[in-house]
């Protein structure tokens, strides 16, 4: 090989220099490339949003008019699960804008808890625990102040060990209209995402013994599990999470209350 010099196809020589004067032609093309891809998934999201979009107004009906509160689980100061830098309360705000615009679609009337990174108890409580527990408190005490119709409050679970994964909802022990809640969601979990086959779970929460409406606690998936790190992540997957969650609720209320 001459030194200086490369073989081209055919043992065309190409200099150096010449290398590297195409180099910023390279790069444009490869950025190009880039922007040509990232247009794209964000065409394709839009498309797909837009398609659950439609096929909401034709289900909707059993919603019209419902007062739905949507809980974004914690925020603020309280991140919830973080592993990798990806943090619940992120996921669980991105969800549950997703999820309230399926249900205003639908003709439902939607309040949620938060709708930016904060919770709801006072700025000044640093106790970390009792802040939880008056931030909890103060969540269901607006929905019963509104007298809604349901109660959602979404989380993402964890687990000591990688392997634990699927979308699952849990309801007060006792309440009989949650418990119809939480397995009509829970049927359009395993239907719509296809990766999970866990079952409703009953059990005694803060949020189930106060609250005077069904209330159901939504946990979207497991941020300890890799593959579902990644869905959770993934924002035609948070649609498609929000749309599962609508679509219970509105077999819920189809059912009748």
């Amino acid at each position: 090989m001459i030194p200086g010099k490369l073989l081209g196809p055919g043992g065309v020589g190409i200099t150096r220099r010449s290398v590297a004067k195409q180099a910023p032609r390279f790069l444009l093309l490869a950025v190009g490339a880039y922007l040509f891809l990232l247009t794209s998934v964000c065409l394709w999201e839009r498309i797909f949003f837009d398609c659950l979009s439609r096929e909401v107004g034709a289900l909707g009906s059993p919603l019209a008019g419902k007062l739905i509160v949507v809980d974004p689980g914690h925020g603020g100061p309280d991140p919830g699960v973080v592993r990798g830098g990806v943090r619940e309360k992120d996921i669980t705000l991105a969800v549950a804008q997703r999820l309230s615009h399926f249900l205003r679609q639908a003709g439902a009337e939607v309040v949620m808890t938060r709708e930016k990174d904060r919770d709801l108890a006072d700025p000044d409580l640093w106790d970390m625990k009792e802040r939880k527990r008056q931030d909890l408190e103060r969540r269901i005490a607006l929905a019963n102040r509104l007298r809604a119709d349901a109660f959602l409050s979404l989380h993402v679970n964890s687990f000591e060990e990688a392997d634990e994964y699927g979308a699952q909802t849990f309801y007060q022990a006792g309440s009989e209209e949650s418990r119809r809640l939480a397995e009509a969601i829970q049927q359009e979990l395993q239907f719509l995402l296809g990766n999970t086959e866990r079952l409703p779970k009953a059990g005694d929460y803060l949020v189930g013994r106060l609250a005077r409406m069904p209330a159901v606690v939504v946990e979207i998936g497991f941020l300890t599990h890799p593959e579902e790190k990644r869905l959770l992540q993934d924002p035609a997957y948070q649609s498609k999470v929000a749309f599962a969650v609508y679509a219970g609720l509105a077999r819920f209320f189809a059912q009748g209350r």
